[in-house]
């Protein structure tokens, strides 16, 4: 894989920036049925929570620094050079971000880049927005604002530090809603991957794995209602695309049996990589899901 710096013009975006503010009733808005199911989530969240995935906040994990990601990836076959370039925004936590590996090359979102460019021929550019310890809330806040030219698509990967700080449902859920519209009002449609599978982090404790994992069906379930309505959101199941290999194969983890290895980010991009590409034809060719 061949990665070329690419220097870009400043704030291409200060015009859309104000439009990131979401709009209040969409937000808030939340049926009595939805309403119901999220006091009850609330009540077993908090019992599956409590003293358990509070005590991921105190540990402290081995893992490399994030590494800056903007960078030009051109395909394996050197073809591309005319065709018009590739915009991919990469948004959200640790994984997006690269912990856990050392190579620019092995970053998620640059790996994601290099199988849409073999794809399509054309070269990617991809910007990383995303942070380690991002939450939802990180997302909508700090990521979006800062986004410097408009991506083809958004590529996001988040939840896992919400189930870790036990953000209560229905704040996830407003502001899950309210970082979906963000992300949208950007003006590419937005890939969203499902949250990584707990049972392949080693470096939990067998009650803090269980708690980590029914507080992150609940999560889940956010995003799943948030992705829904939008036809510009796809959410992708990475879990069940290739959680099990997490699960039987240890190198699919870095050593800090936490966080994915080289092999493990190349797996997820293989999952997410089929609707990259889906969107980038039914949106950018046509301006609309066909």
């Amino acid at each position: 894989m061949r990665t070329v710096d690419l220097q870009r013009p400043g704030d291409e975006l200060g015009a859309q920036r104000a439009r990131h503010r979401v709009r209040g009733g969409a937000v808030g808005a939340t049926g009595g049925g939805a309403l119901a199911l999220m006091t009850v989530m609330t009540a077993l969240a908090a019992a599956l929570a409590r003293g358990q995935v509070a005590a991921l906040r105190r540990r402290d994990w081995p893992s490399t620094a994030p590494l800056a990601v903007d960078v030009t990836v051109t395909p394996s076959t050197g073809a591309g050079a005319g065709a018009g370039v590739v915009e991919l925004g990469a948004f959200g936590d640790s994984a997006m971000a690269g912990v856990g590996v050392d190579r620019l090359d092995d970053v998620l979102s640059v790996q994601l880049a290099q199988r849409v460019a073999d794809a399509t021929g054309r070269a990617v550019h991809v910007v990383g927005y995303a942070r380690s310890g991002a939450r939802t809330l990180d997302v909508l806040t700090r990521q979006v604002p800062a986004v410097r030219r408009t991506p083809d698509v958004s590529v996001l990967v988040v939840g896992t530090n919400d189930v870790i700080h036990a953000t209560s449902p229905l704040a996830l859920t407003r502001t899950c809603e309210a970082m979906l519209d963000g992300l949208e009002t950007i003006g590419a449609p937005v890939v969203m991957s499902s949250l990584p599978e707990f049972r392949a982090m080693r470096a939990l404790p067998g009650p803090v794995m269980s708690a980590a994992r029914g507080y992150g069906s609940m999560v889940g379930v956010v995003q799943r209602r948030a992705a829904a309505p939008r036809p510009r959101v796809r959410l992708v199941d990475v879990v069940g695309a290739v959680g099990e290999e997490f699960v039987e194969d240890p190198d699919m983890m870095s050593t800090d049996s936490f966080h994915p290895s080289a092999a493990g980010y190349g797996r997820i991009a293989d999952a997410l990589a089929p609707a990259v590409l889906s969107v980038l034809t039914s949106f950018e060719l046509t301006g609309g899901p066909r």
